[in-house]
């Protein structure tokens, strides 16, 4: 990389910090931002999403000038560029034996090794033949199930069974969740339990309301993707009192943990986005 390429990707990601860390202790900002990922955004991961949604909020469909061109569409003259953080792979050579030959193969497995500033456009900003890419308001199931989610999470113990917090965890892969009337409920307390140990909880030594933070933003963003209302998540995000300037090293964390949930129990729209 040049040295603009440098300095584009050091004030990309120090914008992609501050910006995160104002969306997670913002309910209403998490709910725009799961709508947002609802309404087109299908090949971008919550990070890259994230940047668009600050540049050019209005954006819905965004991909890079030759994309654009390859689906006969052309950028308008003098339109500002959005610019978002793309993966650089390299391709690394490996020795692996073969189990039934017992010889020594040679196999090329290509590995993320950095990141690098790339601009891509809206829809918006470009004129030509009409986009045609199937149906643009893909939605999240909100009828997930209980069973569902254990059967996405197969190297954790559910123990469904009947107390008065909706569930709890003992941060390695035990978790434990009260039976309810409302099955969403069950659904966003598993969520929160997930959460808790994909951010290394039981691990870190880190106050309860940071961890507390962690647990239910990331819950609310997921339930949010998968159209499941919290208002107690809702509530706790908007009257959280700890130190803001704490959560700035967790707002990644909880976008990264978000899409690894999403990845799981949803991957026909997860799974084949750019990592970033």
């Amino acid at each position: 990389m040049n040295e603009n390429q440098i300095d584009k990707k050091e004030y990309l990601l120090g914008k992609l910090k501050q910006l995160s860390s104002e969306l997670v202790t913002d309910p209403e900002k998490i709910k725009d931002f799961a709508d947002r990922w609802r309404n087109g955004f299908h090949v971008y991961s919550f990070h890259n999403l994230l940047l668009i949604w600050a540049q050019k909020h209005e954006a819905t469909i965004c991909a890079g000038f030759n994309q654009w061109k390859k689906n006969k569409r052309h950028v308008k003259k003098g339109e500002k560029a959005i610019w978002i953080m793309a993966p650089g792979f390299k391709s690394i050579k490996k020795e692996k034996k073969n189990e039934e030959t017992g010889q020594v193969e040679e196999t090329e497995e290509k590995s993320l090794v950095f990141f690098f500033p790339v601009c891509v456009f809206d829809i918006s900003q470009t004129d030509g033949e009409p986009l045609s890419i199937g149906n643009q308001l893909i939605k999240g199931n909100g009828n997930i199930t209980i069973e569902e989610i254990k059967k996405d999470f197969p190297e954790f113990q559910f123990k469904i069974s009947n107390g008065l917090e909706d569930g709890s965890t003992d941060g390695n892969s035990s978790i434990k969740i009260s039976q309810r009337d409302n099955p969403a409920q069950m659904v966003c307390a598993a969520v929160h339990e997930i959460a808790h140990i994909l951010c290394d909880h039981g691990k870190k030594d880190l106050s309860s309301d940071i961890r507390e933070l962690e647990a239910e933003a990331t819950a609310y963003l997921v339930c949010s993707c998968l159209e499941i209302e919290n208002e107690g998540s809702k509530f706790y995000i908007a009257h959280w009192r700890g130190d803001k300037t704490k959560i700035s090293n967790s707002s990644l964390k909880i976008l990264s943990v978000s899409e690894k949930i999403l990845k799981r129990l949803k991957p026909e729209k997860f799974e084949k986005r750019e990592e970033a």
